[in-house]
Order: C-alpha cells, then sequence, then structure tokens
C-alpha cells in the first residue's frame, strides 16, 4: 500500500458506498482512513478487526471506523458480503451538529465500534439506505439530493443514539479468545508506546511469549508484521503532526519514535509516494 486510502475525494465531506460481489479475497493488510467510517453490513457473517480487537459481524450489524484507526476484514468463502460503507468527514458533523452534546454522543459511536440493531429498525433503516441515501452516491446527483442523503444518514445516527440511551440495542459483541487477547495486549503497547524504542525481542520478553510465535500470531490477527505494524503506527502517527502542527520534518521525527530523520522521509515516501514535505504543502 504505497498510497494513503482517502476514499473522501478533496472538498467531498459525505460519501456512500455499496457493494454486493462474491468474496474473493480480503483486504491484504490492515489500513486507515482520514475521515470516519461506517459500515452496515447485509451479508451472512464476517469477522472485523479494528484497533486492537476482533468483532464477529452478523447480518444487519453496524461498525463504526474512527479515523485514523486501524482495521482490516475477514470474509468466510462463499458467503454473501453485501454492505454499504458511508465516509463522512469531521467537518460533516461539525456542520450539521450544533449542539455540543450531541456531538459528543455521535463520536462515542467510533468508541463503542459495534451495534446490532433491533430488527423492526433495521426494514426502516434499509429503506431510506435503499431509497434515500444511496441514490446520492449517482454521479448525476445534485448538491441538494446529497444534502438530504446526509440529513437523512444523521437521522439514522440520532435514532441509534435514542436506542442506546434507552437501552434497547445491544453496543458490543468482541469475542477475544486468548490469541486474540494476547495480540490486543501487545497492540495496546505499541498504540501506547509507539515513540519508544520497540523491538520484537523486547516485546517476546516483556510479554512472555517465544518470539516466532508471536510473529505468528500477530500476522494471523492484524494482516501485518509487529515491525509493520510498528512502522504504520508511527508513521500514522506523523500523518497527524504533518496536518494539524507545525513542527518541523526533524522534530516529527523525533516524536513518532523514528532515530534517523533521513530514515523517516524514506518510509513516509515509500508510503505516502512523497515527501513529509511534500504532503503538508499539499493538504495546506
Amino acid at each position: 500500500m504505497k498510497k494513503r486510502l482517502e476514499p473522501l475525494p478533496p472538498g467531498e465531506i459525505f460519501k456512500v458506498e455499496y457493494y454486493s460481489v462474491p468474496r474473493k479475497s480480503n483486504m491484504p493488510a490492515s489500513h486507515y482512513h482520514n475521515c470516519y467510517e461506517i459500515y452496515y453490513f447485509l451479508g451472512d457473517e464476517m469477522t472485523y478487526f479494528i484497533d486492537n480487537k476482533s468483532f464477529h459481524i452478523r447480518k444487519y450489524d453496524v461498525i463504526f471506523i474512527d479515523k485514523f484507526t486501524y482495521h482490516k476484514t475477514w470474509y468466510l468463502y462463499n458467503t454473501n458480503l453485501e454492505r454499504y460503507l458511508i465516509y463522512i468527514s469531521e467537518e460533516a458533523f461539525s456542520k450539521v451538529i450544533k449542539d455540543p452534546d450531541v456531538l459528543s454522543k455521535i463520536y462515542q459511536l467510533f468508541k463503542i465500534k459495534k451495534i446490532s440493531l433491533p430488527e423492526s429498525f433495521n426494514q426502516s433503516m434499509l429503506q431510506d439506505f435503499n431509497n434515500k441515501i444511496y441514490p446520492a452516491s449517482n454521479p448525476n446527483a445534485t448538491s441538494i439530493e446529497k444534502l438530504k442523503a446526509m440529513l437523512s444518514f444523521f437521522d439514522i445516527l440520532l435514532s441509534i443514539i435514542d436506542m442506546i440511551e434507552k437501552g434497547i440495542i445491544e453496543k458490543d459483541d468482541s469475542f477475544p479468545n486468548s490469541k486474540e487477547q494476547r495480540v490486543s495486549q501487545i497492540v495496546n503497547y505499541i498504540n501506547a508506546n509507539y515513540s519508544k524504542d520497540i523491538s520484537l525481542d523486547f516485546l517476546a520478553k516483556r510479554f512472555y511469549i517465544n518470539k516466532y510465535y508471536l510473529c505468528h500470531i500477530f500476522k494471523e490477527v492484524t494482516g501485518l508484521s509487529v515491525v509493520d505494524f510498528i512502522i504504520k503506527k508511527r508513521l500514522v502517527e506523523a500523518e497527524k503532526l504533518l496536518r494539524y502542527t507545525s513542527y518541523s520534518i526533524t522534530q516529527i521525527s523525533q516524536f513518532v519514535g523514528f532515530n534517523n530523520v533521513n530514515h523517516f522521509i524514506t518510509l513516509f515516501k515509500k508510503r505516502y509516494n512523497c515527501t513529509p514535505r511534500a504532503f503538508r504543502e499539499e493538504i495546506r
């Protein structure tokens, strides 16, 4: 993956996609977006790895993926993988929702990550997606049609929040086994200490696990090697600093755990197809 995965084109704040194709392959590796993603699953069943936890997903489950959060899907062969995908920017939330308390509750959905909806609500929600929201993905859709689609989607979000507060719907159905729990602990450590010197030998010793077994289960659960995960974590944190701060390239390199700024620039260019400086100039 050499290019940033940015599903929202420049200037767009809301986008909806629909997929219904035979399962051929899974995501090659964990990835992230710089916008929020909502995954409305209409297939049979699958597994979703988000940040540091695996979720068992069934038909009509809704997944909320925070921006800059690694995620990866696993689909079973010969199963239906139909789903809707919503990509939405932070700007869209702030434009529509003016009440900070309501806005906070919407962002909290992305901390919950998975929600199972009642059957009665699924029927009306699916109808809204089919008839009101997805038609706005047509290239010829007008700005009014796109706005109406986004407002319909916000109405669904507010209904979900209302049901959560009333205790009507389930919020989480993760099923970590011992292998996933161990990987989760290691991912949590990396996420909290990416700026420090972290080696494979160090992690194996700290978590009392054979180094080769650690490599095997980490790749199996996350789709990435331990080293690649650490590098990508550091690069995504560097991307945030390039976007939202004025720190120098050298400072950012040090902040995210690279001891050599030239090594940082090389890895950044390999992933993003541009230097950190060119990236900053482009987004500004």
